[in-house]
């Protein structure tokens, strides 16, 4: 039975959540199928994307939340 693979698939493959098999399998298909390693390609280069994002808020935007809060002042 031949075995029909997805772009789901394809995202698996990237972030490495397939098994020993499909690895083989899919391996074999981006040899040979040159529109799903267009799309290998593409989330591969999303997933570097993702990677190099900044996890951590800049600097002005935590001055804005500390003047936001600061305008709340509690009066004891």
């Amino acid at each position: 039975m031949i075995k029909t693979f997805t772009k789901n698939d394809l995202i698996r493959f990237v972030y490495d959540e397939v098994s020993t098999e499909e690895r083989c399998e899919i391996g074999s298909l981006l040899k040979n199928d040159s529109s799903f390693l267009y799309f290998y390609s593409s989330y591969k280069g999303m997933k570097n994307l993702i990677q190099k994002t900044s996890l951590e808020p800049s600097d002005s935007v935590i001055n804005r939340i500390l003047n936001y809060s600061k305008s709340f002042s509690l009066h004891q």
